[in-house]
């Protein structure tokens, strides 16, 4: 009696690891998503950077200023003046990429219909309702995912043809309920009212 006892409390950690496992991988695969969205934008900040510069060093003011400093050498401090009111406007452009980062919008999507319309998008995932997420730069147009959480995946499950087939393109078997399902290709939609019309089919597989 007693040594079964213990084969039952090894087995319960296990099903708690395997339950963990399962999130940090949902959250590793969020992670990479958003690493590579903030190397995007750091390039972008660092291109609009250099053509301000470039901007600036080029302005008919910026060209007198130095001619000035070259004529008349004594009068330091009035070139100075002249360089800084120049390079003045320099922080408005370096700013620049800051709109399109707060633009950028994350939503979640219930179930589509059957000719691919997502009716509805909530700022915030609704347990047992949300299905898919959708990212968007400019509110009219954007990617979406299948979520692989195991409540999104439950919801999906009770039915693949009415909830996942109409805006999805599965990769392999459908019959086994999985423990994952990865979006191999992100699907694309635009906005059509107050809903997203499916563009593109996403690719998922069943894992």
């Amino acid at each position: 009696m007693g040594l079964f006892n213990n084969k039952r409390d090894d087995d319960v950690p296990q099903q708690d690891l395997q339950e963990l496992f399962q999130r940090l991988e949902h959250l590793e695969r969020k992670c990479r998503r958003m690493e590579a969205r903030i190397a995007e934008l750091e390039e972008d900040l660092i291109s609009q950077r250099n053509k301000a510069a470039s901007a600036v060093m080029d302005s008919p003011e910026a060209t007198a200023a130095s001619a000035d400093e070259q004529e008349q050498p004594v009068e330091i401090t009035m070139s100075v003046d002249s360089i800084a009111a120049t390079a003045a406007p320099l922080s408005s452009p370096v700013a620049a990429p800051a709109p399109s980062h707060v633009e950028t919008a994350v939503l979640f999507l219930p179930a589509p219909t059957a000719d691919g319309l997502f009716v509805q998008a909530t700022e915030s995932e609704q347990i047992g309702k949300s299905i898919y997420q959708l990212t968007t730069a400019d509110k009219q147009s954007g990617t979406f995912i299948l979520l692989d959480t195991p409540d999104a995946i439950a919801t999906a499950m009770i039915s693949v043809s009415t909830f996942i087939k109409p805006v999805c393109r599965v990769d392999g078997p459908t019959a086994q309920f999985p423990r994952h399902i990865v979006t191999v290709e992100e699907g694309t939609a635009a906005r059509e009212g107050a809903g997203w019309r499916v563009t593109r089919k996403a690719v998922v597989r069943f894992e």
